[in-house]
């Protein structure tokens, strides 16, 4: 299990990567989507922490509500927005130098 509290605080002071607020809300919200189970998700256990996603509070709230009530068509296209958001973000660890990739600069 991958658990990096350097990539959770990635998160303070940013935007959020789905509606471009910067509210003071914004965390590093884990995906809840339909094969999180695959990366570690669990009763009473979050994927790794790098399936997270830079979110405000708003948009957290609404992908955790639309995952439970939705039809599965529905949840396949939350779970690729999210997957999607989750790539937002790692690029963003990467150009934060959180995430360091040897050989790549950021020059």
């Amino acid at each position: 299990m991958i658990r990096s509290k350097k990539l959770l605080d990635g998160a303070k002071g940013q935007s959020c990567v789905n509606c471009g607020v910067a509210d003071g809300t914004v965390v590093a919200a884990h995906y809840t989507g339909m094969r999180s189970h695959r990366f570690g998700k669990g009763t009473g256990h979050k994927p790794h922490d790098l399936c997270v996603a830079d979110l405000c509070h708003k948009c957290h709230h609404k992908f955790d509500v639309a995952f439970d009530g939705s039809s599965f068509d529905k949840k396949i296209d939350l779970s690729e927005q999210f997957l999607f958001l989750i790539i937002q973000t790692l690029v963003r660890r990467v150009a934060q130098d959180i995430i360091e990739i040897k050989g790549h600069s950021n020059d």
